[in-house]
């Protein structure tokens, strides 16, 4: 992307057309989804409900076939009826899809009628039959489908039916002896079921208790001994109705619903592929699409003339404001706006007035000063060269601070050094006193600023510890080296005990020599003359710990936590005016840092012994 590119990107006119954009997508968005979704779900539904309405009908209509066959069934009669007689009760049957009847009598002699004429007496004795037991117990008996082996039907279906003679469904109690059965040709199922369609892709199909077909369009599936689809599989261990989403012979999703014939346990489905079923859901999800771009569009044209309209004053607040930045103090923002832009122009150009008459003022007075100093200058004129190294030395000085608090407090403590020095002349005692407190409050507030500025970077995180091997040994000698001049000016003296087996340590040197002088500092300071100060190493409990112990007056018991925290002193601290309160909290930042923990132990009037330590780990290997 080129720079002009980002810039744009990053402008007020990009953000407020993002705005305005996003304000009218997310809810259009939203409400597009949500009316699709609902749209979507109420297809479904309704999709589902007309499916199942035909599914079930179908059912019905041949639960109702078989209840009207058996119902005929079981108002025959053959009790001592001659054989005549018998084939004539059992031509209805043969007459209405039967392929053959027969008659089981009370003694279990079966007699057979066939579709192409005449009786046939069975040997043998039927009454100990499965189906003859289940008829004769429960009034009906449904055999399981078969499929005969017509090579010129191979989608033919039959099965036995069996009514125990003279019985009533609702009253089994009134079975006669005798057992009618029947092998009815599916054939009436079957045409059944293939006029029953939905739509113009739908379809119905029908299948018996193990998910064999019995009826279906596509006679492909005749091949198949069951259908193993989904739709069936679930439909076979479910309840008598329900609904999924399942796969045709073709591998087509297709939303399939399904309901029980009763008396035999099959399962008939109403289907129709997705594609077709959701087609008009389809085209309302293009229609909402278009209907989406054409209010985005619209957003986003509206979102443009409204940047333009909000980013042009401001553009032109920023080019007038630019001109009065680069001296065009005269420069007014002509705006002629009622609203809170116009309001912010009128405050830019009492601001520039404003400006502008302090300039002028100021050119006066640097006018007036310039006369003055070129008064001053003849009278000094024999201390030139000295101003001009000065004013060097000042020049080189600022240019090589970087930092904002820093940059004003030094030139503060810089020329009050040069005036205390008598480089522009002589002073008097009391101008040399007041000099004395500038400078000691100028250092004061410098080592405040070093002290908050290394405090604010530990608590930011910015702080990282140049972890490496470094002598502890060396590392507390140097710091004693640095508060050795103030030590003895005070009358103080100093030692080291360290442990003869600690040396190498594991740890960001800079920073712990850093700790070790902010305790030595504040040991050397609060000591009287003629006490002493201790610098130590030992290892203990797996940590390396380093002290510094004191003759100074002490620390109270509530005070030892206190002055870990920033800006705190003891009123010993106070009453000295001398430190800034925030040593000890960095020294405990960095022993953290470290992984290390510090504190005091102290009382009243028997000086102090301050101990931090580093884990054992960090710090765990000696000179050897």
């Amino acid at each position: 992307m080129s720079a002009r590119g980002r810039r744009w990107l990053s402008s007020l006119s990009a953000k407020y057309i993002a705005v305005f954009a996003l304000l009218v997508a997310v809810p259009v968005i939203c409400t597009s989804v949500y009316l699709l979704y609902a749209s979507y779900q109420d297809n479904k539904r309704a999709l589902t409900r007309l499916q199942q309405e035909n599914a079930r009908s179908v059912a019905v209509t041949i639960d109702q076939y078989f209840d009207d066959l058996t119902t005929r069934m079981g108002a025959m009669s053959g009790h001592y009826l001659s054989r005549t007689a018998l084939g004539s009760v059992l031509q209805p049957l043969l007459d209405d899809n039967a392929t053959d009847a027969f008659y089981i009598d009370s003694a279990g002699r079966k007699t057979l009628a066939s579709a192409g004429g005449g009786l046939t007496v069975v040997r043998g004795r039927f009454l100990h039959d499965r189906r003859v037991e289940q008829a004769r117990a429960a009034g009906v008996y449904f055999g399981p489908v078969h499929a005969p082996r017509l090579l010129s039907n191979p989608g033919a279906r039959s099965m036995e039916v069996l009514v125990a003679e003279s019985s009533n469904r609702f009253i089994p109690q009134q079975a006669g002896d005798g057992v009618f059965g029947a092998t009815i040709d599916l054939g009436v199922i079957q045409n059944l079921v293939r006029r029953t369609r939905l739509g113009t892709s739908g379809y119905v199909y029908a299948v018996d208790a193990k998910g064999a077909p019995i009826a279906h369009p596509n006679a492909s599936a005749f091949t198949h001994h069951a259908l193993a689809l989904p739709q069936v599989t679930e439909a076979l261990a479910s309840s008598s109705t329900g609904s999924t989403v399942g796969r045709n012979l073709r591998g087509e999703k297709v939303l399939s619903t399904w309901a029980t014939v009763e008396p035999v346990g099959w399962k008939v489905f109403a289907e129709q592929p997705e594609s077709a079923a959701f087609a008009a859901v389809r085209g309302k999800i293009w229609r909402t699409a278009l209907l989406l771009a054409a209010f985005l569009a619209a957003g986003v044209g509206l979102s443009v003339l409204l940047a333009r309209h909000l980013v042009r004053p401001i553009k032109q607040m920023r080019t007038s404001a630019a001109r009065i930045g680069a001296g065009a103090y005269d420069e007014r923002i002509e705006l002629d706006r009622r609203d809170e832009l116009g309001g912010l122009a009128d405050e830019l150009n009492g601001m520039a007035a404003s400006l502008q008459a302090s300039v002028r003022g100021l050119e006066q007075r640097v006018e007036d000063r310039t006369q003055e100093l070129q008064q001053a200058l003849a009278e000094l004129s024999q201390k030139g060269s000295q101003l001009e190294v000065a004013s060097r030395h000042k020049s080189e000085f600022l240019a090589n601070m970087s930092h904002e608090l820093r940059t004003p407090l030094n030139a503060i403590i810089g020329f009050s050094q040069v005036l205390r020095q008598r480089m522009f002349g002589e002073i008097n005692a009391k101008q040399e006193e007041y000099l004395d407190d500038i400078l000691a409050s100028g250092n004061h507030l410098l080592d405040l600023i070093n002290d908050v500025l290394d405090l604010s970077k530990v608590e930011a995180g910015e702080v990282e510890l140049d972890v490496a091997t470094f002598s502890l040994r060396e590392a507390l000698e140097r710091g004693v080296v640095m508060v050795r001049e103030r030590a003895t000016r005070n009358g103080v003296r100093l030692s080291l005990e360290l442990a003869p087996d600690i040396d190498l340590v594991d740890g960001d040197e800079r920073r712990v020599r850093q700790v070790v002088f902010n305790l030595l500092s504040n040991a050397v300071k609060f000591t009287p003359r003629d006490g002493s100060v201790v610098v130590a190493s030992a290892r203990e409990n797996g940590e390396v710990l380093v002290s510094v112990t004191d003759t100074g007056p002490g620390i109270a018991v509530d005070d030892q936590e206190r002055i870990f925290e920033e800006f705190q002193q003891t009123d010993v601290g106070v009453q000295q005016r001398e430190g800034t309160g925030l040593g000890l909290a960095l020294s405990k930042r960095l022993v953290e840092l470290h992984r290390g923990r510090i504190w005091v132990e102290s009382r009243t009037g028997h000086g102090s012994r301050f101990v931090f330590t580093l884990p054992i780990e960090k710090a765990g290997r000696n000179g050897g």
